[in-house]
């Protein structure tokens, strides 16, 4: 008795597969026709849909930078001189262009990747110089803040420039005791360590007026890893992607609908099947 339900249930499943093959055999054609047709169009579509480029700019910068850009000190400025805003609003132009700038820090790296896109490959590049002068200028101290660093920069030159006198002075004396073979005697020991002290005192003070000149003079081109590039080739949109996801999509609609059509057909009519379908027809008014 078992044996026998086991073999009915192998049957039973064995014409469950071979009824699947018979289906896809049978429509074989509009199941490699269908999705092929959709994809043509699709790709067609594509060519038709308006093009997009992107010119791409990397700089030594952080995420107050980044920041920055999208403000609209910068935004404005860059409206105003490429002419952005000739059918729109300031206001209308300003969120258009946010929309078209894209900026990303890497967490390895550092650096500030400045993306930007328009219809146009040279439009794109001249927004990113525009953007990035811009920036130039606004990360440069204003005001008292400007002030006051010029005031910490010529102090750190005054500490440099003495601190050069006194070494040079050390300098002479020790020169002088060795000449006259007494370099180890405790005087000589004393300013030996410092002329030592004076010349880390020099260094310190060099690279603060570095950092003081690098403050006031903001962001340059020095920065600049990689100048906004001219596209030769648009990003947007992407016709193999559009063309092949058509493709993909349609044949899985055509193969749901196939199962689907084939299930109708393989149900037997009875007085359950037909309310069933009564039922489907009236939800779908048909």
């Amino acid at each position: 008795m078992e044996d026998a339900l086991k073999q009915a249930i192998s049957d039973e499943n064995e014409v469950g597969l071979l009824d699947l093959l018979v289906t896809l055999a049978e429509n074989i054609k509009l199941l490699i026709i269908g999705p092929l047709v959709v994809g043509i169009c699709a790709l067609i579509v594509g060519f038709l849909l308006p093009q997009t480029f992107q010119s791409v700019a990397v700089l030594q910068a952080d995420q107050g930078t980044a920041s920055l850009m999208g403000t609209t000190a910068v935004l404005d400025p860059v409206i105003a001189s490429l002419g952005l805003a000739k059918d729109e609003t300031v206001e209308e132009a300003r969120t258009k262009l946010r929309d078209h700038i894209k900026t990303n820090v890497g967490r390895v790296d550092k650096l500030l990747t400045l993306t930007v896109s328009d219809r146009s490959a040279l439009q794109a590049q001249a927004i990113a110089n525009a953007l990035l002068q811009q920036t130039y200028l606004e990360s440069r101290p204003k005001g008292s803040a400007r002030a006051r660093l010029g005031v910490q920069l010529e102090e750190a030159r005054t500490r440099l420039e003495n601190a050069r006198d006194a070494s040079v002075g050390v300098l002479k004396r020790l020169e002088s005791n060795v000449s006259g073979n007494s370099p180890g005697s405790a005087g000589g020991v004393e300013m030996a360590r410092g002329y030592a002290e004076l010349l880390s005192a020099t260094g310190a003070a060099q690279g603060q007026i570095s950092t003081l000149e690098a403050q006031l003079e903001g962001l340059t081109d020095a920065q600049l890893v990689q100048a906004p590039t001219l596209a030769q080739k648009p990003s947007q949109p992407k016709k193999g992607l559009i063309a092949i996801g058509a493709a993909v999509a349609a044949g899985v609609a055509l193969l749901l609908f196939i199962f689907i059509r084939q299930g109708f057909l393989n149900t037997a009519p009875s007085e359950k099947t037909s309310a069933k379908v009564l039922r489907i027809r009236k939800s779908f008014r048909l």
